[in-house]
């Protein structure tokens, strides 16, 4: 993991949420260091979630404008991260733990807010994420939710309605499931 030492120093500093998107506060890329490879595309919804309306954002993988929002029939979950985050860090393991569980059924989208775009998909790379993300640098996802600092995650029925909005840092792939269980009465193992 080229980048996890410092992501890892940013996790142990965080005891809590994470609050004003400061990606100046990671440490600068070498020079001398390749570009990031990660490239997950993005599939653009139909249904806006209700209160993000009609959003675009580029997709962090191929920077392509996506709609924010709901693909047919499907519940999605969008998770508010940052590379700069510390509890990003720690969930970021869980969140992709449960997308391979459950990325049949549910949709996953990662919104990286206040960040920069390689730093974004170093993290990507870093923890080999499989889900895409969004690019968010003016945090429209975080303030539209009422995400009152990183991480967040917002259980998105599929009539566009936030069924659960979860603040707290901290997820787990369990709690995921639980939670995403109860908004969306499903049947989860």
């Amino acid at each position: 993991m080229r980048r996890a030492l410092p992501l890892a120093a940013a996790a142990m500093l965080a005891a809590s949420g994470c609050s004003g998107g400061d990606p100046g506060s990671a440490p600068p890329a070498s020079e001398a260091a390749p570009e990031p490879t990660w490239s997950v595309a993005c599939e653009p919804g139909t249904t806006p979630v209700e209160p993000l309306g009609e959003l675009s954002l580029p997709c962090l993988g191929d920077g392509t404008a996506t709609e924010v929002g709901l693909r047919p029939d499907r519940p999605l979950v969008l998770v508010l991260w940052a590379s700069w985050c510390g509890p990003c860090v720690e969930e970021a393991p869980e969140i992709e733990a449960f997308y391979q569980d459950h990325g049949d059924r549910i949709d996953v989208l990662g919104v990286d807010t206040a960040d920069t775009v390689d730093r974004g998909r170093w993290f990507a790379e870093d923890f080999d994420l499989s889900y895409p993300s969004v690019f968010d640098a003016d945090e429209r996802v975080r303030t539209a939710l009422g995400v009152p600092a990183l991480p967040g995650v917002a259980f998105v029925a599929p009539d566009g309605r936030v069924a659960e909005l979860v603040t707290e840092p901290g997820v787990t792939a369990q709690g995921l499931t639980e939670t995403a269980s109860k908004a969306f009465g499903m049947e989860l193992p």
